[in-house]
């Protein structure tokens, strides 16, 4: 009955994508100082906004590299959230660890060449950098009582307010940069994509919808890693692969998949 569901969920998506796929400008600003360029948007693209080097692909031909990915900025809602937001940052650690990890080895495996995710800055050649620019936890009480009411009332203009405050509400900025030859090449901005579902045990902590949405946006960024892969991209650039993406792919990447 659940992939009944999500499949006309996609089906649906895929007819709203369908009559507008193109790249839109948006209005988003940098609210953590990490980029000045002007985000765009696309349909085809689970991402409130986001800006491409327009170039091929830097890296085509070099077969070693180091690639760092900087602890999750939280100076943003760190005075917000004192004890919140530090959970954060180990988080995302280790969810960069495991996916963009298996990434990176994944490339190499197909490429034959030799790149490293490292710990330290020193003599990198790409650097990842992640701002949590807005937090605010969910409420654990109001996610069950969300949960119960939106599966046997519904109290206009109350039960939307309720299943909102429940889920909290969390956004970052991602950029990534050619080190060596100073060079930005991709900047993003983001906010809740998915929430933690009232069965699973996210659902009882304050963190829980963004730890959630970090362990999406690890996943996501290690997808991109991926596709950048000489083997995927070759000497093209990521909004032309973009272009050739699938419409069922965009809607099950809207969902969360």
């Amino acid at each position: 009955m659940r992939k009944v569901f999500l499949t006309i969920v996609c089906l649906f998506i895929v007819s709203v994508l369908s009559t507008g796929c193109v790249w839109q400008q948006s209005q988003l600003q940098s609210e953590s100082g990490l980029y000045n360029v002007p985000l765009k948007n696309n349909p085809k693209l689970a991402l409130d906004g986001v800006w491409f080097w327009g170039g091929g692909n830097p890296f085509r031909s070099q077969k070693e590299g180091k690639l760092y990915v900087a602890p999750l900025d939280i100076s943003k809602v760190q005075a917000a959230q004192p004890e919140l937001a530090p959970l954060m940052v180990p988080q995302m650690h280790n969810y960069i660890t495991k996916y963009v990890g298996e990434a990176v080895k994944e490339g190499n495996a197909a490429t034959g060449s030799n790149w490293q995710l490292v710990d330290s800055p020193k003599d990198c050649d790409v650097r990842v950098d992640i701002a949590l620019v807005h937090f605010r936890p969910q409420r654990p009480g109001l996610r069950v009582l969300s949960g119960v009411s939106g599966h046997f009332v519904k109290i206009p203009g109350v039960t939307d307010v309720v299943g909102k405050l429940s889920q909290g509400d969390v956004r970052v900025e991602l950029t990534i940069r050619d080190v060596r030859h100073n060079r930005l090449l991709m900047a993003c901005k983001d906010s809740n994509r998915t929430s933690a579902m009232l069965i699973s045990a996210e659902a009882y902590k304050r963190s829980g919808n963004a730890d959630v949405n970090l362990r999406l946006w690890a996943k996501k960024l290690a997808k991109l890693i991926r596709y950048c892969s000489p083997d995927k991209l070759g000497d093209g650039t990521i909004e032309q692969m973009i272009k050739k993406r699938s419409i069922w792919d965009a809607a099950k990447a809207r969902l969360g998949f």
